[in-house]
C-alpha cells in the first residue's frame, strides 16, 4: 500500500515539475501587433486618439474643464505651436489623467509632431 503510494505521488510530482515549464513567446501566442508609425495622419491616426481619450465630455470639448480644445484640426494644431499639447501629453505625460496612453499611440503622437503636425 505504501509503495502505490509513493508511485502515485512520485507520478504526480513529476506531471507537475513538467507541467510547469512554460517557453512559449508572448509576442508569437498572442500576435502583438507592430506600432506602424509610417504614415501617420491627423484624420486616421491622432483625430480618432483625440476624440476617444482627450476631446470627451467634460474635457478638451465646448464648455469641459480641459485647457483648450480638441475638436478639430485647427484647435489642436493652435495648441501643439503654443508647445502645450507636447509638454502635456509626450513629455510630463499626465495627460490624459485618467489612464495613459498606450506606447503606439504616444509614438504616433510624436511622429505625427516630429512631421510638422500636417493637416492629413
Amino acid at each position: 500500500m505504501q509503495n502505490k503510494l509513493f508511485k502515485i505521488l512520485g507520478m504526480l510530482f513529476v506531471s507537475l515539475l513538467l507541467g510547469s515549464c512554460y517557453y512559449d513567446k508572448e509576442e508569437i501566442l498572442y500576435a502583438i501587433a507592430k506600432c506602424d508609425t509610417s504614415n501617420v495622419s491627423f484624420a486616421k491616426d491622432i483625430l480618432p486618439i483625440l476624440s476617444n481619450r482627450c476631446a470627451t465630455v467634460g474635457c478638451h470639448v465646448q464648455g469641459g474643464s480641459g485647457t483648450g480644445l480638441y475638436e478639430n484640426y485647427n484647435q489642436v494644431k493652435a495648441s501643439v505651436d503654443a508647445g502645450k499639447f507636447k509638454d502635456r501629453v509626450l513629455v510630463r505625460k499626465d495627460m490624459p489623467p485618467s489612464s495613459p496612453l498606450t506606447d503606439c499611440q504616444v509614438q504616433h503622437m510624436e511622429k505625427w509632431i516630429a512631421n510638422g503636425s500636417p493637416n492629413n
